[in-house]
């Protein structure tokens, strides 16, 4: 089990690639979604979306083998301490944790090394030298560089990749 971040500017493509992660993992291994979504968007049949943080959290903890993704993370997790636990005890659920969200600064730094896989979209100067900080990889600071729908996808131990989603 791994956890990935997804991080960029509104309009980016984050919820797109984090909708389409969700749906590779039902068809792949048909693990089900578990998503907090202030939003309420639609994931698919496959996810069980909520709004409710305290519900969601309950309803995470209480299963297993899930995909959890938390969407706007700037606004739900924001540094809160107490959710650490979320980053470095969900793997004991068996569960895939993903956190999309504007900036990596809204995590503390104990979230953010526990992150194994990282999808940058288009990022600050400051932004991209906090996760070169995390993951002693200087190749992100390509992030700096990215257009629209442009992202870096890093892996722990590989090399970086550049890619792009598919305009919606």
């Amino acid at each position: 089990m791994e956890n990935a971040g997804i991080f960029g500017p509104s309009k980016s493509g984050k919820t797109t690639l984090a909708k389409a992660l969700s749906a590779e993992f039902w068809r792949t291994h048909k693990l089900k979604s578990l998503v907090l979504d202030p939003h309420l968007e639609n994931w698919g049949a496959h996810a069980v979306v909520m709004n409710d943080e305290a519900k969601f959290w309950q309803t995470v903890w209480a299963s297993e083998k899930c995909v959890v993704i938390v969407e706007e993370a700037t606004q739900t997790i924001n540094r809160k301490k107490e959710l650490s636990g979320v980053f470095t005890a969900i793997r004991h659920n068996k569960h895939n944790l993903i956190v999309v969200g504007h900036n990596g600064s809204s995590l503390l730094p104990i979230m953010r090394q526990q992150l194994e896989k990282l999808y940058l979209f288009l990022q600050s100067e400051k932004a991209a030298k906090i996760w070169v900080e995390e993951t002693a990889c200087p190749a992100l600071l390509q992030a700096t560089t990215l257009g629209q729908y442009e992202f870096l996808f890093y892996k722990r131990f590989f090399p970086v990749r550049r890619l792009r989603l598919p305009p919606p």
